[in-house]
């Protein structure tokens, strides 16, 4: 029964998402000093993760935005993580850390260049950029205990979204698969990795699909706009608005902690 009530809302919330993700945004000519002011207030921290909308950034500063915000971030961190996520693996069955491009995401795309490693995970792998060491590059459970997604958690890492329409956070999924959510059915994925040109080998991990019926024509998205709304109100999210430039700033343990509140009282709550 639950699952038939929350059924509109979820379909009317990816429907708005698809529509909005399509629909341009305005973006006025910024002041980068604007924006470097904003991200002098998180120096003390030596490790970012990020999500960078490089369009956003692009027309508010009319510059190469790749090139600009990685000058930006590399003055401010020592070490830069962003996801290098790569689905089809689910069904090709193949994973090469080299050549395998990142799937959501020109940043990601391009980063890839100037990593000094990826993590193994032939699914959620991530990227990364400095000395930030993960003790375990890859494990069984994409999201279990030990896993990357567990130690940026236990590490408290700040997230920074540059550029992007509302909050966003590959955390998210790490909060699904640990409260066990209805609408997730925990899946292993076995293929092959190759590290470089010819070294390769077996590889098994165990993590998510999405089990809600809607799912089957049009993936089912977190309603992102709810989220940093109430991420804002609850002092969990810093928010920048430099003219059209957006900003989110938080932090993934606070996040987590967070989310377990709310999914503990809603299991849909990322949906609805």
């Amino acid at each position: 029964m639950l699952k038939g009530i929350r059924s509109p809302k979820i379909i009317y919330n990816t429907l708005r998402y698809n529509y909005l993700m399509r629909k341009k945004s305005i973006t006025a000519a910024s002041d980068r000093k604007l924006l470097e002011d904003v991200l002098d207030n998180y120096r003390d921290y030596k490790t970012v993760f990020v999500h960078i909308g490089l369009r956003q950034i692009k027309n508010g500063y009319g510059v190469d935005p790749y090139d600009f915000i990685m000058e930006v971030l590399t003055k401010r961190f020592e070490s830069i993580i962003a996801p290098g996520f790569t689905p089809s693996f689910r069904t090709t069955r193949l994973y090469h850390k080299v050549y395998s491009r990142p799937e959501y995401g020109m940043f990601s795309w391009l980063f890839l260049n100037d990593i000094t490693y990826r993590t193994d995970d032939p699914i959620y792998s991530l990227l990364v950029y400095g000395d930030y060491g993960f003790e375990n590059s890859y494990s069984k459970e994409t999201f279990g205990k030990g896993s990357c997604f567990d130690q940026l958690d236990r590490d408290n890492v700040l997230c920074l979204n540059i550029g992007t329409k509302w909050a966003v956070s590959s955390q998210i999924h790490f909060s699904e698969y640990k409260n066990m959510v209805p609408y997730i059915n925990k899946t292993e994925y076995k293929g092959i990795i190759y590290y470089d040109t010819h070294e390769h080998n077996d590889i098994s991990v165990v993590n998510y699909v999405n089990n809600h019926w809607f799912n089957k024509y049009v993936s089912i998205i977190w309603n992102r706009h709810k989220i940093s709304r109430h991420l804002q109100k609850g002092g969990i999210l810093d928010y920048y608005d430099l003219d059209g430039v957006k900003v989110y700033a938080f932090r993934l343990k606070e996040l987590r902690l967070f989310l377990d509140d709310k999914l503990s009282k809603d299991p849909y709550y990322l949906l609805t």
